[in-house]
């Protein structure tokens, strides 16, 4: 080999080198990406959980398409008939089939319940029903998540930004706020979710959630209705659990009100491709649909997992293409290879041959 011909191969050998250890950083990047949102992997916590395929699944309501309790009260009920139908069963006998959540955007005006003073704010409320903590599992501060079967239904979760603007502390669990002159009891404070993407859509306004219960008492008939409903569905077979949520909501693919969004397959290598070469059309809304915080949130995260998969696609460009050069060049070769190869084996195959006999003519003398 000439001194020209070998610097080329230590080029290329370095080359190779380097794009494949791009390529190893990028998959881990592409890895934290799409495993830096818990709200997104409801289904793949509870599937090592009960040793069952979950798949989870959300339904964006326009204001104008919003729905009320009662439809998703009627929506359980359905859901629990088409999995009956489908011989689908949760496999401990004491355990859920499945969970669902749902919840809703408002706007209030909070006070802190003081003797000494009161600091009042403008919050963005979330009203909430259903298992939305598990859906979403905030870091709490201090307290806990209340739920559905409270009895009172009085109950709030603050976070960190509104606690210490109404009472200068973290530690007020058991203390009340007053909305609309009712009092609720702060159950816990929660600390957003830290990763760029949530930081970036949920704003510096204070937010506070609500059980939905507990608003519709607070609001009556001024009460919104419901623009998010989520759910975690058994799914032994593939598409069967969007099958039945598609069909209880009653989606249609004319509507575009109304958008079901399979949260377990959003990071998957093919939908990543496929946002990756849309060519940025995935950017044009069409539609009058708001998403929550924690939706926008996920979309920028699949960007950009579908920006560093095409990266990490680039990045094996050369050795796929040196692969195919030396397979091609292997090729062409074959046929001396093959010649220089029974060669070497006939000529081992005659030193075998010539050493055995002459042990034996050793022996005979």
């Amino acid at each position: 080999m000439n001194s020209l011909k070998k610097q080329r191969y230590i080029f290329l050998a370095v080359l190779n080198g380097v794009c494949l250890v791009a390529f190893a950083v990028l998959t881990i990047v592409l890895s934290s990406i799409t495993s830096s949102l818990p709200s997104q992997h409801m289904a793949s916590r509870w599937s090592k959980s009960e040793n069952q395929r979950f798949s989870q699944l959300s339904v964006f309501y326009s204001a104008g398409s919003a729905i009320d309790l009662n439809t998703v009260y009627t929506m359980r009920v359905n859901i629990d008939k088409k999995l009956t139908e489908n011989s689908v069963e949760a496999l401990n006998p004491n355990a859920r089939t499945w969970f669902d959540a749902f919840s809703t955007p408002a706007h209030l005006t909070v006070s802190s319940s003081r003797s000494d003073y009161t600091v009042s704010s403008e919050v963005n409320c979330i009203a909430t029903g259903g298992d939305y903590f598990l859906f979403h599992p905030l870091k709490l501060l201090s307290g806990s998540y209340y739920s559905d079967s409270d009895l009172m239904q009085d109950r709030v979760i603050l976070d960190e930004t509104l606690a210490w603007q109404l009472f200068g502390s973290n530690d007020i669990v058991g203390m009340t706020v007053v909305i609309n002159e009712k009092r609720f009891y702060i159950a816990g404070v929660v600390l957003p979710d830290e990763d760029s993407a949530s930081e970036y859509v949920y704003g510096s306004k204070p937010k506070m959630y609500i059980s939905y219960t507990g608003l519709s008492n607070l609001l009556g008939d001024a009460a919104p209705y419901i623009t998010a409903y989520e759910a975690c569905i058994p799914n032994p077979v593939t598409g069967l659990a969007e099958k039945i949520l598609s069909e209880t909501a009653g989606l249609r693919e004319d509507d575009n009100t109304v958008k079901l969004v399979a949260n377990s397959e959003r990071y998957s290598l093919k939908k990543l491709a496929e946002i990756a070469l849309d060519n940025g059309k995935r950017a044009v809304i069409d539609s009058p649909l708001v998403y929550p915080f924690w939706e926008n949130a996920a979309r920028i995260t699949e960007e950009r997992a579908a920006s560093v998969l095409l990266a990490a696609a680039i990045m094996l460009i050369v050795p796929l293409l040196t692969l195919l050069y030396f397979t091609g060049k292997l090729i062409r070769m074959r046929k001396k290879l093959l010649k220089s190869a029974v060669e070497k084996i006939s000529a081992a195959l005659h030193r075998i041959k010539f050493n055995l006999s002459r042990g034996k003519a050793e022996k005979t003398l």
